[in-house]
This record gives structure tokens, sequence and C-alpha cells, in this order.
């Protein structure tokens, strides 16, 4: 920020006498003073660009840390994540998907029956429309205007026609849909037929007009939509699953945890087994998304400090390339965060977690390298590797072990503390617990980013701080520099003045 440029064009600005008298360069002498006098508020500002930046980065990291929160970690820490199975079948006789509850085997499937829906159609041909020369169709009227029935389809009571205009068999299609009798109507050009069906599958779907009890709704029904009349059900699916005779009325069920969708008649087996590779796929995107948040987060606590390069001013920066600012910006922005106490706090705690040992429901004490997740050199921070064999292998073998690495909550916990709280419970959890934490303390720290309406935090009022003292001490310097130009105005009128003075003692000598 520079003082001198901001000034604004006062009346005192305008009466200012510079160098009329005594030749002095009275611009470039308050300029100079003002540059001294404005070296405070250059520092407030240099102060101002650091912490903005610190919280700038801060709030970075958070949201790196509110994604490895929510889109991660809150998948890892339940069990479902590691329940995942496959089923194989023929999928000419039924196609299958495994709920967390389905047991690892094999299971025989025989269906006898498909379950199917009412079905309903007109005999023969309606007329409902002419094929004009051009290939058009035209829709014939098959209730005049003025006409009106009232038909009874599932109990519910549809009346065809009105007042105002005849009506075509969309109409009556579009009447029959509205009705909500369970029972969906379309009509066909090609065999100039309509065709009924319900909406539902099962001996309790029906077609039923029994209802109707106008002969004039029954003559339409039979004569113009040459429909059959008689009560149409549908059929229940019968099949057996390992000897057990089941009877349901849909297609679709779940039996020991599995999901069955039937497809045709025939036996075949179902094949449950641990789907080890979208467990495999959900565990490593877990680690990349780790490792991109604790990458990050040493590499600020780590990055070097330049303090020979102090943040730039707005009078510096004019004077300097885009370029060249963006060099050397780098280098001033550098170890921002270097040794953070918030940071290194999440660091470590991040780290503790993923070394802790959980100890399975069977006893067994486990850790990540227990599964083939080991970590790095020590210079990297603590990143993860995954040996891909032994993790799939694990996941295999030893699926509820590998699930309670991650999610156990130990029993106390459960009772008396928050999840994660406990060095018990699993990793996912602990971690989950870890990086909330470290949420809201960056938050406390740097504030919540463009989404915070208010900004109370420690870094925010700090910079508040110095926005109130930066425009104070401007006002200072407005002032500070009218005073000067007010001297030096006084001294052209009293050099002026002795000008005047000396010409007179001159021309009186003279004369």
């Amino acid at each position: 920020m520079d003082p001198i440029s901001l000034q604004n064009s006062t009346t005192s600005n305008l009466l200012r006498i510079s160098g009329l008298a005594s030749g002095i360069d009275t611009d470039s002498i308050v300029k100079q003073l003002m540059t001294a006098a404005s070296q405070p508020l250059y520092e407030l500002e240099q102060q101002k660009q650091w912490l903005q930046w610190q919280q700038e980065d801060l709030q970075d990291i958070n949201t790196k840390l509110l994604s490895l929160r929510d889109n991660t970690l809150f998948k890892m820490k339940l069990q479902g994540t590691y329940l995942a199975k496959t089923v194989s079948s023929n999928t000419s006789i039924a196609t299958a998907t495994a709920g967390v509850n389905a047991v690892n085997g094999t299971y025989i499937l025989n269906v006898n029956q498909l379950a199917t829906a009412a079905t309903s159609a007109s005999d023969s041909a309606l007329n409902a429309y002419t094929t004009n020369s051009d290939g058009s169709i035209t829709y014939n009227s098959l209730i005049l205007a003025g006409t009106t029935c009232t038909i009874n389809l599932n109990g519910k009571q549809i009346t065809l026609g009105s007042s105002d205009k005849d009506w075509t068999i969309n109409d009556i299609v579009s009447a029959i849909n509205k009705a909500n009798a369970g029972v969906n109507a379309t009509y066909d050009t090609t065999t100039d037929r309509l065709f009924l069906i319900t909406n539902s599958t099962g001996s309790n779907a029906k077609i039923d007009f029994s209802g109707t009890t106008d002969s004039n709704a029954l003559n339409f029904l039979t004569n113009t939509l040459k429909l059959n009349t008689s009560t149409v059900t549908g059929t229940d699916a019968s099949f057996s699953f390992n000897g057990v005779n089941i009877t349901t009325s849909s297609n679709n069920v779940t039996v020991a945890g599995i999901n069955v969708n039937l497809t045709g008649i025939g036996q075949t087996t179902l094949s449950v087994q641990t789907d080890t590779d979208t467990i495999y796929n959900s565990i490593k995107s877990f680690v990349d998304t780790y490792n991109d948040v604790i990458t990050q987060i040493n590499s600020k606590l780590t990055e070097e400090r330049y303090y020979d390069y102090e943040p730039l001013t707005d009078a510096q920066k004019e004077q300097m390339k885009d370029s060249d600012i963006t060099l050397w910006e780098q280098k001033a922005r550098s170890g921002d965060l270097n040794g953070n106490s918030t940071l290194t706090s999440i660091y470590y705690s991040m780290r503790n977690a993923i070394s802790g040992t959980v100890t399975a429901s069977d006893g067994t004490k486990m850790t990540l390298s227990s599964i083939g997740i080991t970590t790095g050199q020590w210079y990297e921070g603590g990143k993860l590797y995954i040996d891909d064999t032994k993790l799939k292998d694990a996941i295999q073998k030893n699926p509820q072990e590998v699930m309670d690495l991650f999610t156990k909550i130990d029993s106390a916990t459960e009772l008396n503390a928050t999840p994660g709280s406990s060095k018990d419970d699993g990793i996912a959890a602990r971690l989950y617990y870890i990086v909330n934490n470290g949420i809201n303390s960056i938050t406390q720290e740097a504030g919540g980013g463009q989404y915070q309406l208010y900004d109370n935090s420690f870094l925010g009022q700090q910079i508040n701080d110095l926005n109130q003292r930066m425009s104070d001490m401007q006002d200072h310097l407005n002032t500070l520099e009218q005073q000067y130009y007010n001297q030096f105005t006084q001294l052209e009128i009293y050099m002026a003045q002795m000008n005047s003075q000396s010409q007179w003692l001159s021309q009186q000598l003279g004369g």
C-alpha cells in the first residue's frame, strides 16, 4: 500500500504552493518523507499478508481433511464396507446379489414358475384410426361428444366420454391410466388393439370389470373395445431354495440374505463368495486419500523458511514484473506453516492411529502391517504402501479380522465415550475421531473459509486487528502529509515575502 498514492484531492491540496519562491522540489521531498514515515505501515501490511497465507494454507488442508472424513473414513468405519459379496449363477434362470448377511456357500435354486402380471387385450382390431393418403393417421371418434358411460375397473369408477368433445382411443387410454386402478393401458397402432396389464405380479394382481353394472358401459367394453370382461389374475412365482419350497407374488425375492431375480424356468447353483476386489478397492482408496493428506501436512510442517524473502508490499510489486513477483512470493510464502502446533498435533495423532494395534473379536492382535499395509521410509513422512497379494489374501481368508481392524468399537467406548476415542477402537474409527477433532482445531485457528459469515478464528481476529491498525495509521499518514505540505507552503509564503522586501530595498537604494 502506497500512502502517497491514496491521497484525496482536497481543497488544501489544490492550494499547495510547490517551490514557486524557493525553487525547492516540494513534492519529491514530501514523497521521500512520507516513504520513511510509511515504513511501519509497510511492516503491518507484510504481517497481514503472512497471516493470510497461513490462513489460506490451513483452510486448504482443512478441506482435504473434510473430504477424508466424509468421503472415505465414514465409509471405512462401517462394517458393511467389508461384507461385500459376489454371487455367480446361470443368468438365464436367475441373477443374484448378496446382502451383508449372506453366508458364503453354494445354494441350489430350482424355479418351477415365474410370477406374472394379469393381462388382457382386444380380441380383434378396433378400427380406432384411419390412414390418410399421405401416410399420416387420424384417430376415429369412439365416443361422441355428450355421450358418457361409467366402467368399474378393480373397484375404481372410470367415466369415459365428455360433453364438449368426441373421445378417441387415446382419451380412453389416458382415463384408464389416471384412475389408479393398478392397471396400465396402451394402444398399439400396428395391431389396432388395446392392451391392459397390471402394474404388479402374482395371484393378487387382477383385471376385474365385474363391478360394471351399466349396460352401455358393458356394451362399450365388449363391442367397441372388444375386451373379454371376465376377471383375469396373475400367477405367483414357485421355486425351491436348497429344497425348501417357496411361493411369492414377485420374481424379486430375498432368501438367506441373497437378493434373487428370477428370470427363467430351471435349476441353477448360486455361489456366494467374499467380494475381495470390492473390499480391496475400498481399502486402497482409503490408503490413497490418507497418503495425499498426510503428505501435504508433512510437507507444510517441514517446508523451508526463507527469512530473507519478506512479503511484498503493493509499492514493491509496482516496480516488479509479474514473473518476478511469482518467484519471490513462492520463496516468501514457503515455510508459513513450518512447525505449526495445530498441524503437528493432527499429524502425529493420525500416524499413531495408523500404527496402533487392534484386538480382533477372536482375540488376535492386528495392525495394518498384518494385512500388508506398511509405512514407507522415515523421510516419506508416514506414507503407506500396500502389498496387494498379502492384502487380498487377508480379505479372502480372514474377512472378520480385516473388518475388526478398521471398524471395531471397544465395549467400554460404546457405553462411556465417543466412538474412536479409545486406543482399542478400530483404525478407521480412531482416525475419524482424530480427523474430526483436527478439523475443529483448524477451524478455531484459521476459520471456516468462504462459507463462514463471521470469522472469529485466532488468525481472523489478528487480521482484523491489523486492518484496524493499518486504517488508523493511514489516517495518521494522511494528516502528516498535509502537515508537511502546509509547512512547505508557509516556507514559500515567507520566501516570497522576503524576495519582495529585497526587491523593494534594491529599488530604494538604487534610486
